[in-house]
């Protein structure tokens, strides 16, 4: 009989490990090794966290539900002393200029290592290769089947993660574990994730970014823009990524407008009297130059030129008034149309999972099955790239873990 048993060793079950003491505590991990989703976050790096206070940290998340949620766990694990007790446990850290912290070795196997091994000082009974088959509730404890054999427990957390990234072994089969106990599961959805675009004209560009692109997002069919946001954009090789994307993506729908500046900018209504007035302003110039001179990197403005039958040699005096409109438009107001969003293999993080409603969110336990937690994204949680999703997971986790060892916050 064990006092816990955590089914998923993903970033939220080992970082509940790391925290529980004196337990006798059994994880269960499907995968044949720990954390196989952390080392591919932050591209190999592991952006765990980063430096934004609390109230801004919130305006990150889905919603105001969700953030609401997440609040008291948040509060009392904050992105501070999250960097604090990573450095305080051996791990330096190191703070890049857009908040974002990662650990100095610049190796996400660095976080997985120190997780495993303050679990195992932690005594923690650690099974990889197990898979969880069945989890049913006797009042008094649980019972929990795996592929190789069945336990007993008094406390069971659920730590399966979502279903992106399903080859680390997030592949939404903490669901139905849930939904056998009871609980409602928020149909999940590819979150932080790109979109292809149809007819899409830069595919040669594929890596090149825009830097702090105005982005304005429209559904099919309608003229009021739903969204309008800024941030990179990305170039792939069939539609576009990069924070202005997959921070929104949750929202994005087949057939969308999205309506994208090729210049960073603050204002789109700014950028176009900028442009008009730079065109009339140089006549004897070439738009190619003035183009490059404007920040847009060489070969999308070949290609931008090309689109309105002009060549890198047309200087400003070859535009008409017309033509100068239509070169200002596709450069300040491109439009993109969404053919799909691309699936949980390429999604970062799930949107959807266990419903908020049924969660305790002071203790992170069900309120529906006395003893069942949760942790991370098997829950209906997802926030914006940047550490966001991380932090949850370990905010979630230290909460839980106080709440087991009877010193709640």
């Amino acid at each position: 009989m064990y006092d816990v048993i955590i089914i998923g060793g993903g970033a939220g079950g080992l970082f509940l490990c790391a925290n529980l003491k004196n337990q006798k505590v059994l994880l269960l991990e499907k995968s044949d090794r720990l954390g196989k989703k952390i080392l591919i976050t932050g591209g190999g790096m592991c952006n765990l966290t980063n430096r934004d206070d609390t109230q801004t940290f919130l305006t990150h998340l889905a919603d105001k539900r969700q953030a609401n949620f997440i609040k008291p766990a948040l509060l009392n694990f904050d992105t501070q002393k999250t960097f604090d007790w990573f450095e305080s446990q051996g791990l330096p850290l190191v703070i890049r200029e857009d908040k974002k912290v990662f650990p100095a070795s610049l190796k996400a196997q660095s976080v997985v290592d120190l997780l495993a091994t303050l679990a195992r000082h932690n005594h923690v009974e650690i099974h990889t290769s197990e898979k969880v088959t069945d989890l049913a509730y006797h009042e008094t404890h649980f019972t929990v089947t795996s592929s190789k054999e069945t336990y007993t427990s008094s406390k069971v957390v659920l730590a399966t993660g979502g279903m992106s990234y399903p080859t680390t072994g997030s592949d939404g089969s903490g669901y139905p574990l849930a939904k056998e106990l009871g609980h409602t599961i928020v149909s999940p959805t590819p979150a932080l994730v790109g979109i292809t675009v149809s007819n899409y004209p830069y595919t040669n560009f594929a890596g090149n970014s825009i830097r702090n692109s105005q982005v304005d997002f429209f559904h099919a069919g309608e003229t009021k823009r739903y969204l309008s946001d800024k941030g990179d954009l990305l170039f792939t090789h069939d539609g576009l990524s990069g924070p202005v994307i997959l921070n929104n993506s949750r929202l994005i729908k087949k057939g969308d407008r999205i309506h994208a500046s090729l210049l960073g900018t603050t204002n789109k209504e700014t950028l176009y009297k900028h442009l008009g007035d730079l065109f009339t302003q140089n006549a004897k110039k070439q738009l190619y130059t003035l183009l490059k001179g404007e920040g847009l990197f060489g070969n999308l403005a070949q290609e931008v030129l090309a689109t309105q039958f002009l060549s890198t040699t047309d200087t400003c005096a070859n535009l008409s008034k017309e033509r100068r409109v239509n070169l200002v438009k596709a450069l300040a107001d491109q439009e993109f149309i969404v053919s799909s969003k691309k699936g949980f293999n390429a999604a970062m993080v799930t949107a959807g999972g266990v419903a908020l409603e049924e969660i305790d969110r002071k203790s992170m336990e069900s309120k529906l099955v006395k003893g069942l937690f949760f942790t991370g994204e098997v829950m209906d949680i997802d926030g914006d790239s940047g550490g966001y999703n991380l932090q949850s997971a370990f905010s979630t986790a230290k909460l839980m873990a106080q709440h087991i060892q009877g010193s709640k916050p």
